[in-house]
């Protein structure tokens, strides 16, 4: 029985290394997560398994960018939370992925086939250095619940009054605001709403709330020799975007993101604990697609499409800066 298992699993396995592999559909990252753990035989970190894909040439092409590991822990994350017990992947402990395929050999340790049953925990403050900038300085390019996006404004007030600060800090600082992306998914007059979850960086007041905007905060990784100004801003939020949604199967790579995406304004107001930190880059992105995006981190629950063509009375279950933008759409002031 032992011999009729090993042969099985090795005719399986040379499959699988082959270039046609798609043991998981399109999903590159997991495909990825499987073959290196198959190659290295042991449980594996989201890097190690990127360095393995890289050295033994099986890197798709999309996937290099500033964070793709992080980006790779939130898709396994999710695949074993939605597949539960049926999840071929599984945890060995913090960090580290095995399969269920080499749990079933005898001779793979029995440490490697105990299942990790960590603590569920909120995602903590990344460690980053987001763009600023002072907060009187921000009147001039935005105030109010919509400020339309000039490309000569915000190059003017990048150029004489922003810098970067560690996030920690900035958090803590009165005198600036962060830059965050807040990104509007669109397909013609739907826009895609979802609710916030319990493992999110954001403060408790937003935990639970409806939004319509996807996005994170602008680094210092976003600007280079060729993304600046706006393109920098438009790289940050197909960043964010590919990470919070799963977006691999309609668009191959981050530029295909950023093609469909534009900068239209700005959300700069303090009436809350959050907004009186950060000011929202507000950018639209057209989906070409009316099926429901899968949501790739914890945080994102409930996707839906909400329809633009009916006006909505009460906006008391959306958050602060949702609950604007669609006041400003419904106005008339926001166009896609």
């Amino acid at each position: 029985m032992i011999v009729i298992l090993i042969y099985l699993f090795l005719k399986k396995y040379r499959s699988i290394m082959g270039d046609d592999f798609r043991q998981f559909g399109k999903n590159a990252y997991l495909n990825l997560a499987y073959r290196a753990i198959l190659s290295a035989k042991r449980p594996l970190s989201p890097k190690e398994m990127l360095k393995i894909a890289s050295e033994e040439g099986f890197m798709p092409s999309h996937l290099h960018g500033a964070t793709p590991h992080k980006t790779l822990s939130a898709r396994l994350a999710v695949y074993i939370r939605e597949n539960s017990s049926k999840s071929e992947f599984y945890r060995t402990g913090p960090a580290q992925f095995f399969v269920r395929d080499l749990a079933k050999l005898a001779e793979t340790p029995k440490k490697y086939k105990t299942a990790f049953r960590g603590i569920l925990r909120s995602k903590s403050i990344r460690k980053e250095n987001v763009l600023v900038a002072p907060r009187s300085a921000l009147r001039s390019l935005a105030q109010g619940s919509y400020s339309p996006y000039s490309e000569v404004d915000f190059l003017d007030i990048f150029r004489d009054e922003c810098f970067f600060m560690d996030r920690e800090k900035a958090e803590k600082d009165q005198t600036v605001k962060q830059f965050v992306t807040f990104t509007l998914v669109h397909h013609e007059r739907k826009l895609l709403v979802y609710r916030r979850g319990k493992f999110t960086t954001t403060s408790d007041r937003l935990k639970g709330q409806l939004s319509v905007g996807f996005g994170g905060h602008v680094n210092d990784q976003d600007f280079n020799l060729f993304e600046t100004g706006g393109n920098a801003l438009l790289y940050s939020a197909a960043r964010e975007l590919r990470e919070e949604l799963f977006l691999d199967d309609l668009y191959t790579n981050i530029n295909s993101v950023e093609k469909r995406a534009k900068l239209i304004g700005y959300v700069n107001v303090d009436d809350s604990d959050d907004a009186e930190h950060h000011i929202a880059i507000l950018v639209a992105f057209s989906h070409k697609s009316q099926e429901l995006p899968k949501k790739g981190e914890l945080s994102i629950n409930q996707l839906s499409w909400l329809d633009l063509n009916h006006r909505l009375n009460d906006l008391s279950d959306y958050d602060l800066w949702s609950g604007m933008i669609l006041q400003n759409i419904f106005q008339g002031n926001i166009r896609f």
